[in-house]
């Protein structure tokens, strides 16, 4: 895994790239004390071969902070094990009081349709803007 650090006035910015696995990570930490806000945003394939590391990736960077928004929006695809890296991202979540929710794309959406039937994954999805016409 590759970490390059990237600096704002606002915030704190990482990137980091698991190289053989298709799976890019950008996140931002905004708030100061205890009142900030990691969001994790993702690009790619969450399968077998990574979804442990992604659920350790989230976690790492969700340590420390009040709450966090996962953005999947990027995701093209996510097998089951995504959905378990997911359960495991909101045990640790839930047992230090961190609030969180994901932010899902059509991908995610369809695996948590099928493996999280209750709802205990905090998801949502956003309209897809794209090809949308300005006023």
């Amino acid at each position: 895994m590759t970490v390059t650090s990237i600096r704002s006035r606002s915030a704190d910015c990482r990137r980091f790239s698991i190289a053989s696995t298709s799976l890019t990570f950008a996140c931002r930490t905004e708030g100061a004390g205890s009142a900030t806000r990691a969001t994790v945003s993702v690009w790619g394939e969450v399968d077998a071969a990574n979804a442990k590391h992604f659920a350790h990736t989230v976690r790492e960077v969700a340590e420390g902070n009040a709450a966090l928004i996962l953005d999947l929006s990027e995701v093209n695809f996510m097998a089951f094990d995504g959905a378990s890296a997911l359960y495991a991202i909101s045990a640790q979540l839930a047992r230090e009081g961190v609030t969180w929710c994901v932010i899902a794309s059509p991908a995610v959406s369809r695996v948590l349709e099928l493996c999280d039937p209750e709802g205990l994954i905090p998801a949502t999805t956003i309209p897809s803007v794209r090809g949308a016409k300005p006023a």
